[in-house]
């Protein structure tokens, strides 16, 4: 993307001097390395620290290693530190375990990646497919590594699809409109197809009976409606929170 205005490029400025913690940006953008080794040893032992404190509500914890002006983000939802910490509370959960593990460094500010497991006792319901990813920023302040910001997002994987017969295939199999859009849903052995006329269709999953999924997009869902006698009359493209309507045509 090419940049031509003064004030946009004034403004990316600063919002990327935000995010890296204050350093300052120029005209030309410092190169970002990898830590030293006793600098990514030193998070990550922090790292693992706090993932076993949130768990056992260790405010204390959480207080010494984060800045003033700390903010938690996790699915769109903001908590600076005092809110954060006022809510930290022992959950009874398992620490997330550390799968991959990165760390940049550019002055005194360290941006840190890293991917988690959900632990699993005996007997717990299987998660082991539930992964989160972490974006952290670090800032060493007077000599000490202290945490500024995080933001966790859950890595989307696809649901389990359960298998639909022919006739419940056909109860969904037709032609749908969306304004000046067309959509056709359809049935081949035992697959369900999807897609516009004259385009390509694509694989569908069931999520459940009337609840369709495209392996590899799990953003998206296509919830189906039904009148009172049972037959389909649309359904409904949900993408996050995003709803789109498409009305079916014909019998």
């Amino acid at each position: 993307m090419k940049i031509s205005n003064t004030a946009t490029k004034r403004s990316l400025a600063v919002a990327i001097t935000l995010l890296m913690g204050g350093v300052p940006v120029t005209n030309t953008f410092a190169q970002a390395s990898d830590a030293p080794a006793d600098v990514r040893n030193q998070l990550y032992a922090n790292d693992k620290l706090l993932l076993n404190a949130i768990h056992r509500g260790d405010r204390a914890a959480w207080a010494r290693l984060t800045t003033s002006d700390f903010m938690y983000v996790e699915e769109g939802q903001v908590a600076r530190r005092d809110e954060f910490l006022r809510e930290l509370e022992e959950d009874g959960l398992l620490p997330l375990i550390i799968r991959n593990y990165e760390v940049k460094i550019i002055g005194d500010t360290a941006q840190v990646f890293h991917q988690d497991d959900v632990s699993q006792r005996p007997g717990d319901i299987d998660v082991s497919k539930a992964h989160l990813l972490m974006t952290e920023t670090w800032q060493r302040i007077d000599g000490k590594w202290l945490l500024r910001i995080v933001h966790t997002d859950r890595i989307r994987i696809n649901p389990p699809p359960i298998t639909l017969t022919s006739s419940q295939i056909d109860e969904l199999a037709g032609t749908y409109r969306n304004a000046n859009s067309t959509y056709v849903i359809r049935r081949e052995g035992d697959r369900i197809l999807g897609g516009k006329p004259g385009g390509p269709f694509v694989a569908l999953k069931a999520e459940t009976r009337d609840v369709l999924f495209q392996p590899d997009n799990v953003y998206k869902r296509d919830v189906f409606q039904r009148d009172a006698s049972g037959r389909v009359t649309g359904f409904v493209a949900r993408n996050e929170n995003t709803d789109r309507p498409w009305a079916r045509v014909g019998t």
